[in-house]
């Protein structure tokens, strides 16, 4: 009976794992080829991907920091076409250990902002919608540059974040993202201003 039940289950899993082989949808003939990880698990690395992700997040409420990155990083080796998950990592890092309340000092802010923007670079050739990324990109360059001078952590100062955040839109746009055109044109125009002290 234990026999049974031990090749039960594995066929279980054989059944499952040929299933969600056969059963995706075809992919489009642009998107990046999936990482061995995916194409072993399927539909499950989503999922595998998710479990890591809640992991990322209680290894951080903890305070286990080296944990909770490493978390990070298995997330994105399970499921790198999932732009979602670039943009979360980016996020936490720009926007929570990179801001102002957290740390003071400047220069580690702009080390945060520096690995933001890096996970983002990471990120864009293997995700599905890199356009998500590049407007991600522009987002993070466009908030550094409407902040005041002594609480911004771009080193490059306001005019290049502006100018930057635009070329990242632009890109952003040439890939499908919405909105991304006129936001380019805004990031454009503010560059301008920056540059004339206006």
């Amino acid at each position: 009976m234990k026999r049974f039940l031990w090749w039960g289950g594995w066929l279980c899993v054989a059944g499952l794992l040929v299933g969600s082989f056969l059963l995706r949808a075809p992919e489009a003939a642009a998107s990046p080829p999936r990482s061995p990880t995916e194409r072993l698990l399927g539909s499950f690395a989503g999922l595998a991907a998710s479990v890591q992700w809640v992991r990322f997040d209680l290894a951080l409420r903890r305070g286990d920091t080296a944990r909770a990155y490493a978390r990070a990083e298995v997330a994105l080796r399970l499921d790198p076409g999932d732009a979602r998950g670039w943009t979360f990592l980016a996020r936490h890092l720009a926007y929570e250990r990179g801001s102002i309340v957290r740390e003071p000092d400047r220069d580690a802010r702009a080390r945060w902002i520096e690995a933001a923007l890096e996970t983002l670079r990471r990120g864009e050739p293997l995700a599905r919608d890199p356009g998500s990324l590049l407007f991600e990109r522009g987002v993070l360059l466009a908030y550094q540059a409407s902040l005041a001078d002594e609480d911004r952590a771009f080193p490059r100062g306001e005019a290049e974040a502006w100018s930057l955040a635009a070329e990242a839109f632009e890109a952003a746009a040439a890939a499908g993202a919405p909105d991304a055109a006129q936001a380019a044109v805004l990031a454009r125009e503010r560059a301008e201003a920056a540059r004339a002290g206006r």
